[in-house]
């Protein structure tokens, strides 16, 4: 009997130190930025114990529930690395905080000078910001960029972008222009997976339009002469989903292919993922996101 006690003792302080580890969460940030690793929750559950196929350089996955950002799957969070076009989803947040989307831009020969122009944008075009906004955020225009900065000042435009970064608390990231490009003395914008997911959540906290903009597939932009352009959004992965997903997309030499995209649980919770320097972005995001849904219980 007094065996029997001893082992029924023994059980009960596992039973009690296993509860006690399920709810201890590991802690990366704190306050409202948690981010917490998934096998430190009841949910969700990790049915399989596998890793994705990921070639991309830097790759993660990461599970918005309340206020907790659960993390299913990191390669290189942490890592400094270039952002490309990445960085216009800032360079939106700062002209929603500055510039009524209502009002215009004259568009001169100072905005028309980096790569990537289009037919969409002349000198001497007077343009809505709202238009502007769609032009830059859906096919990644590097003019639209120039033009929405320079109404500010491009020079404090930027440091905005930056202030804006250290307020989100975003430790890896600093902006040295409003586009994305490498510039030609070999700087460019630099972040990490960790601080984009940062700068995502932030967004879809307080910046609406923007996950309605990037979550259209086109916009027909009619300039003041009444032509129409067909604004096609780069993010052909919009596609392959019944419901209303969302992201960026971006490509530069430093940065090779890159793509934020936003997905769906079947509980309506929205799962960030990221990955930078691939070689094929959007074959690395179907890969991550297939390992998501196969490997996770919601």
């Amino acid at each position: 009997m007094k065996k029997n006690a001893f082992f029924f003792l023994i059980l009960l302080l596992i039973l009690f130190s296993s509860c006690f580890n399920i709810s201890k969460a590991e802690t990366i940030l704190k306050k409202n930025q948690t981010f917490t690793t998934n096998k430190d929750l009841f949910k969700p559950f990790k049915s399989k114990n596998t890793n994705p196929n990921i070639q991309a350089n830097i790759a993660s996955s990461v599970l918005l529930n309340n206020n907790n950002k659960i993390i299913l799957y990191e390669k290189n969070l942490n890592e400094k690395t270039s952002i490309a076009s990445l960085s216009k989803l800032m360079t939106a947040i700062i002209v929603l905080d500055h510039y009524p989307l209502d009002s215009k831009i004259l568009v001169d020969k100072e905005m028309m000078k980096v790569w990537g122009t289009s037919r969409n944008i002349q000198i001497g075009d007077y343009i809505e910001i709202k238009d502007l906004l769609y032009i830059m955020l859906l096919e990644s225009n590097n003019d639209a960029s120039e033009c929405l900065s320079a109404k500010l000042n491009r020079s404090n435009f930027i440091i905005l972008m930056n202030e804006k970064a250290k307020q989100l608390k975003m430790k890896q990231t600093s902006f040295v222009n409003p586009s994305g490009l490498d510039e030609d003395n070999g700087t460019y914008n630099v972040s990490s997976a960790k601080d984009l997911t940062l700068l995502i959540y932030e967004i879809i906290g307080n910046y609406p339009e923007i996950v309605e903009i990037l979550s259209k597939k086109e916009y027909d932009f009619i300039n003041e002469n009444g032509i129409i352009y067909k604004i096609k959004n780069t993010n052909i992965m919009l596609e392959e989903f019944s419901y209303k997903a969302w992201g960026k997309t971006g490509y530069t030499l430093s940065a090779n292919e890159c793509l934020i995209l936003m997905t769906k649980t079947p509980l309506n919770d929205t799962i960030i993922n990221i990955v930078i320097k691939a070689n094929n972005r959007f074959l690395e995001m179907r890969n991550l996101i297939t390992w998501v849904n196969n490997t996770f219980s919601f």
